[in-house]
């Protein structure tokens, strides 16, 4: 019979360790099989998992770099509210057979299926991870402050091109968002159906996308919130707090989108964005004389020199820095996370996304305590010249044709 010493959370960050560790009661076992399958019995990896010296009758596996190949960052913006997301999460089963050594063969033993478990594409750090429990970041029957997929601090300002996508697990409660504005008019709460069938969504809370579907006037809007709940009215997630303030019309702002190391992605609007532009010419020398339409052997056509060296292509990198607002210590810290993030956008003017490297490979992490003045975080990313400026038809010599 096989018995289970170790299994992971039901919902784990697939970038952590996800352990399985079986053992058998029979003697004999050599190794087990084991076949890992979606929630529909596709199989997604056959394993072998062999006993050890120092352990003869038991065995264990990590499923963590398997599963990583089974998920990915999904940036979904759309006309919904709210949207189903598939590639951060991927259900996933065991089914462990027994291979016991018998009169010079190996055969079969008892087999056993585990239940389904879900990996999504998170990442906790050590300290973290070691008191990991999934509620923390699931809506369950049994959460009733589970986080959404972000470590962005409360109340951050956005303005009306601000986008905001908070990402959330749930495990069949999620039931409703609610969304409430607060302002020199009062309060008002407007409602958002979730399906408690999603496993993976997430909610567009951009105060344009809110407008849109909530007629909501954010003129009068000071601060909002966000949080989900079940059927019965019951809180599920913790309460998210954002600021509305309108944006001043000399900053040039630039929003940066970042998938974050809790699977979700994060924005921040930096500002005063500054171009350089890294030119890559291709040139071949030439012979200067030619014949002309005349038949003359010579090094001009009509009063115009032939040249001795010809460009045959043109690259271009573009090179931008950006500038933030005044940090508070949290947002110094939070802001770690774009540095390390292998998946960073900029918002163009069309609402599309552009992917960009952040170039900047060391950041010391900002604190009011070392200094009399305002911490800012500089950063300086590199992107296509060629895709960003075959989006425009104007440019303005006073800010930078790619932002906003």
């Amino acid at each position: 019979m096989i018995s289970f010493a170790q299994q992971p959370n039901k919902y784990s960050p697939v970038n952590n360790p996800i352990i399985f560790q079986v053992s058998s009661d029979n003697s004999n076992i050599q190794y087990f099989a084991v076949q890992l399958t979606d929630d529909e019995a596709d199989i997604i990896a056959n394993l072998k998992i062999y006993t050890t010296p120092d352990n003869r009758t038991g065995s264990y596996t990590d499923l963590s770099s398997i599963l990583s190949n089974c998920v990915n960052y999904q940036l979904l913006p759309s006309n919904n509210l709210v949207e189903p997301i598939t590639n951060v999460i991927q259900p996933y089963q065991l089914t462990i057979t027994e291979k016991l050594y018998s009169n010079g063969t190996i055969i079969d033993g008892t087999t056993t299926t585990t239940g389904i478990f879900y990996a999504w594409n998170g990442a906790l750090d050590k300290v973290q991870f070691r008191n990991f429990n999934y509620p923390q970041y699931v809506m369950t029957t049994g959460a009733t402050s589970a986080y959404f997929l972000t470590n962005k601090p409360d109340l951050i300002p956005l303005n009306a091109n601000s986008s905001e996508y908070l990402y959330f697990l749930n495990d069949g409660v999620a039931n409703t968002a609610n969304i409430s504005t607060y302002g020199a008019l009062g309060s008002n709460t407007y409602t958002v159906s979730l399906s408690r069938s999603t496993t993976a969504a997430r909610i567009d809370i951009s105060p344009a996308s809110l407008t849109r579907v909530f007629n909501i006037d954010f003129s009068t809007v000071n601060n909002f919130t966000v949080q989900i709940f079940d059927s019965s009215n019951t809180a599920r997630s913790i309460l998210k707090n954002y600021r509305y303030r309108s944006e001043g019309t000399l900053k040039y702002p630039i929003e940066v989108l970042f998938w974050n190391r809790s699977g979700g992605f994060d924005s921040y609007t930096f500002y005063n964005t500054r171009e350089s532009v890294a030119v890559t010419k291709t040139n071949i020398a030439k012979n200067s004389f030619s014949i002309d339409g005349n038949g003359k052997y010579t090094d001009n056509q009509n009063g115009v020199f032939n040249p001795d060296n010809e460009t045959i292509n043109v690259s271009s990198v573009s090179t931008y820095k950006a500038i933030s607002a005044a940090l508070t210590d949290y947002e110094c810290i939070w802001l770690k996370e774009l540095m390390q993030s292998a998946k960073v956008f900029v918002k163009l003017p069309n609402a599309s996304f552009l992917p960009v490297q952040v170039n900047s490979n060391s950041y010391p992490v900002l604190n009011s305590r070392y200094t009399t003045s305002l911490n800012r975080l500089e950063i300086e990313f590199v992107a296509s010249g060629d895709a960003i400026n075959s989006t425009y038809d104007d440019f303005n010599d006073t800010f930078s044709a790619i932002f906003f």
